[in-house]
């Protein structure tokens, strides 16, 4: 059954016709989001995925402090209902948690996951340490890499979607934009070898990825792009995006973060006597 699902989250993933994910957080979130398969008759959720972020900021703590217990029962719980939705599950397990990397793709399968972003920095050392002490080094991580696909076959998920996000543009670093895209890509080929489906690109909280980037990215890696939908300014649309040729776009934790700003503005209102939105 896992593996199944597999097979379809991978078919999902078209070049210029991208798998859409609008991550959840909680089981609140994925109804919200489910619900929309109710109200639409094109079936707009054709899958789902989890933010770490999300999900470490509803448990109260940062996101490089999410445990992997943490972690794991928040996709407990998401898990089952994407099984009755009948809709493909894919988790983010940041960095894998480092050494355990192996052991968490495993329970994660048996929860239900058929694919996974895994991250190639390390989540306690932050961006500012340059790609020598914030990211894994690119022969480790390819290891680490082939070590999940290979912990997800055995746990019977064959097929597991391996989306490997790629960090290099989220660096506090000085290194120019050219030296940037060659290690992102240099990168992106290696984990791609390592059987990732994917490679995810992003700019982090502050940076944004240019189309030129993300052109050349799709060029360089026949196409097996994921990004992230930004909400700055300017920014590309889903439509623009496809239009680049990426195979998956994703929102990140963007979603927990209007919903949480709705909260506080309705609060705002009836703490100022005033009233409550209208629903």
């Amino acid at each position: 059954m896992s593996n199944d699902a597999a097979k379809t989250l991978r078919a999902l993933h078209v070049p210029q016709s991208p798998l859409i994910l609008a991550n959840v957080w909680d089981v609140a979130s994925l109804q919200a989001i489910l619900a929309l398969n109710h109200d639409a008759a094109d079936q707009p959720v054709k899958a789902v995925a989890t933010a770490s972020w999300a999900i470490a900021a509803a448990a109260g703590v940062r996101d490089e402090h999410l445990t992997w217990e943490l972690n794991r029962d928040a996709i407990a719980r998401i898990a089952p209902l994407c099984r009755d939705a009948g809709l493909p599950l894919s988790a983010d397990l940041q960095d894998g948690y480092g050494y355990r990397i192996d052991e968490v793709v495993r329970a994660a399968v048996e929860a239900g996951v058929v694919g996974a972003n895994i991250e190639d920095s390390i989540p306690q050392a932050g961006f500012a340490k340059g790609i020598a002490g914030s990211l894994y080094p690119l022969d480790e991580q390819v290891r680490r890499l082939r070590g999940a696909v290979s912990a997800a076959d055995a746990a019977g998920c064959r097929d597991f979607v391996l989306n490997a996000r790629c960090d290099v543009f989220c660096l506090d670093d000085t290194d120019d934009d050219g030296s940037r895209l060659a290690e992102a890509i240099a990168r992106g080929k290696a984990f791609l070898e390592a059987g990732a489906a994917t490679v995810f690109y992003w700019g982090g909280p502050r940076r944004r990825m240019s189309k030129t980037h993300v052109q050349r990215l799709v060029r360089e890696l026949d196409d097996r792009v994921a990004v992230q939908l930004a909400a700055y300014p300017g920014e590309p649309t889903v439509a623009e995006l496809a239009e680049l040729g990426v195979a998956r776009i994703s929102v990140g934790p963007a979603l927990y973060r209007i919903a949480t700003e709705a909260v506080q503005k309705a609060a705002r209102s009836i703490y100022c006597r005033g009233k409550l939105p209208a629903q």
